[in-house]
């Protein structure tokens, strides 16, 4: 019986095979799952830095130990310009992308193997030496720098986007794109509460389901609610000045990237804290402090 399969494995590979390429493997899995854009255009670019290592693109002729060698080869540097990725870097944005791309092609029959499934990084644990959220008075400068008058030059939506989007992440614990693609629509009362809706439809949300959230007080007594006051359609942004970007690269983003470098330029630099997603982690903190249902 051994000797059977052993000259039926031997038939096998002799039988000329049609190439698998990784590109098609990626394409198959993002048609199947759909994933959002901007997750497209990052795997996208580490799928290629993954075939340029290898030299082709024959996903069947892939090993594990060309998986290893790849993890290897980030690790140490030589494939970032001498830079060394961090383990959890290539965890968790270069390896899970082979992972992810092969095990789709695997549970399709498009490939015999997951080469990736078995490999690992063993992240070394770090010294924390501060909280990720913006701390209090990070926030505060913040807060306050939303109140100074806004360069002329700059565009009505930005001088919106400069004065709200810290304050209703602040209260909210929203990331920041899910609120810089707020519309007008978006921002209601029910029930003489004013809420604003989040929602796929009116851009990317991380899970793509919808949720309301309320408003704090304090944002109403400020009068956010009045900004959409004979509005419609976008407020931080105007989609008519859309210059044909891609998909993975929305205005949203960009509103969020320009909040980003005016956080730093008013003197929030330490590196260890996200100028936009520190308030996220912020908020959890302090929902945390509350006893707050998660």
């Amino acid at each position: 019986a051994a000797d059977e399969y052993r000259l039926d494995a031997l038939e096998d590979r002799a039988r000329p095979r049609a190439t698998v390429t990784l590109k098609a493997l990626f394409d198959g899995y993002v048609a199947e799952r759909d994933p959002a854009p901007a997750t497209v255009k990052a795997w996208k670019r580490q799928l290629d830095a993954f075939v340029a290592y290898l030299g082709h693109q024959d996903a069947r002729n892939v090993t594990m130990a060309d998986v290893v060698g790849w993890k290897e080869y980030l690790l140490t540097g030589a494939g970032n310009g001498g830079k060394r990725l961090s383990a959890k870097t290539v965890k968790d944005t270069y390896l899970s992308v082979i992972k992810t791309v092969f095990r789709w092609g695997y549970e399709n029959g498009k490939v015999r193997s997951n080469p990736a499934q078995k490999v690992s990084v063993l992240a070394p644990r770090r010294a924390v030496t501060r909280e990720k959220g913006l701390n209090d008075s990070e926030a505060l400068a913040i807060l306050k720098a939303t109140l100074s008058e806004p360069p002329k030059a700059l565009s009505q939506p930005r001088k919106l986007a400069r004065r709200w989007v810290p304050w209703i992440c602040a209260y909210t614990g929203a990331r920041v794109n899910e609120i810089t693609q707020l519309r007008a629509e978006d921002v209601f009362q029910v029930r003489k509460i004013w809420v604003i809706r989040i929602t796929p439809e009116a851009g990317s949300t991380k899970t793509q389901q919808a949720r309301t959230v309320a408003l704090h007080p304090h944002l109403v007594e400020q009068g956010f609610h009045k900004i959409v006051d004979g509005k419609e359609g976008h407020l931080f942004y105007d989609p008519k000045r859309y210059r044909g970007g891609s998909k993975g690269n929305p205005q949203a983003k960009k509103v969020g990237e320009y909040l980003a470098r005016w956080v730093r330029e008013i003197g929030i630099v330490d590196e260890k804290v996200m100028p936009n997603h520190g308030w996220r982690h912020r908020f959890k903190t302090q929902a945390r402090l509350a006893n707050m249902d998660p």
